[in-house]
């Protein structure tokens, strides 16, 4: 079944309230075909956070920035994030708008004075023990050309993350109970991308990672162990291992793979069904020791929801 959940703001004075303001108005939101496209479970509430919004605006096709608000103030209307500027409508006529949601250097978008610095700009470094955390907010970004501020209808711009989102499922469909302690671990994962998507832009080695630490799958109380991670895009593929301890053994059971270069905003749900085997030794007494076998299954889904490939 297919799911949404609007975006949730952190630091709001009025909550599902319309601004006082009667200036232009700008309306915020996911893009629109996850209304009906999202994968279940897709679009947790704490990945909605939005604790700051920027505005940049420029005349259609030109790239200086003729107005900017930085960390403007913002309210809640339906699914909607609400911005009402100082300004009239007749006063900004025809522009180009560009939106940054969670980027907190004030003093970096305040000093912006083209479109071109803006795509420059990246986002918020991680590192192997400060992984991407959706409380935090994600950095994202959006952009609605040649708007007519004067037509009588308020400017939309739908917001696109800058990290894709890995979900991981582990079964084992012939013994659900085959192992209770499970992990995974996410391997060259980017520390920053671009803010303004750039296919031309390569992350030299050194600005990837490993992940310290592997995280928990956590049984959902159906016998399927589950997580999610979250990556910035990047030119690189990322790996990911499994870990499981058979029957509680100590000794670790590791399945790895590599994974498709992430996308912003695209979604990688990893299936993994994990099986036992016999396998007779070659000793003569032909001993069957078991063994162990992992059949995986990759569906991707891009930033409209839509599904791009199974794997």
């Amino acid at each position: 079944m297919l799911t949404f959940l609007s975006i949730t703001l952190a630091g709001c004075s009025r909550e599902d309230q319309h601004p006082e303001s009667e200036g232009a108005v700008i309306k915020l939101a996911v893009p629109k075909a996850f209304l009906t496209k999202v994968v279940d479970g897709d679009n947790l509430a704490v990945e909605q956070t939005v604790t700051n919004i920027s505005l940049f605006f420029t005349e259609p096709s030109i790239t200086s920035i003729t107005f900017k608000y930085v960390n403007t103030g913002f309210s809640i209307s339906g699914d909607y994030q609400i911005i009402s500027l100082p300004v009239e409508p007749q006063d900004l006529q025809t522009k180009d708008i560009y939106v940054v949601v969670n980027y907190d250097d004030e003093e970096a978008l305040n000093a912006l004075a083209t479109i071109d610095d803006l795509k420059a700009m990246i986002t918020p470094e991680v590192d192997k023990t400060n992984n991407l955390d959706p409380a935090n907010g994600f950095c994202m970004y959006g952009s609605t050309l040649n708007f007519d501020f004067t037509a009588g209808s308020n400017a939309i711009v739908d917001l696109v993350r800058t990290c894709a989102k890995i979900r991981v499922n582990l079964t084992f469909p012939e013994n659900s109970g085959l192992s209770t302690s499970n992990s995974f671990l996410i391997q060259n994962a980017a520390r920053y991308t671009y803010i303004i998507k750039n296919p031309a832009a390569v992350l030299p080695l050194t600005d990837y990672f490993n992940f310290a630490a592997p995280i928990d799958l956590v049984n959902n109380g159906s016998d399927i162990y589950v997580n999610n991670a979250y990556v910035y895009e990047a030119t690189a593929l990322p790996v990911i291992t499994i870990y499981t301890h058979i029957n509680n053994s100590t000794e670790q059971q590791e399945f790895t793979a590599n994974l498709p270069l992430p996308q912003r905003n695209y979604l990688y749900d990893l299936q993994i069904e994990v099986y036992e085997e016999e396998t007779a030794s070659r000793s003569t007494e032909s001993i069957v020791k078991p063994s162990y076998r992992a059949v995986s299954t990759l569906r991707v889904y891009d930033e409209k929801g839509e599904p791009v490939k199974e794997f």
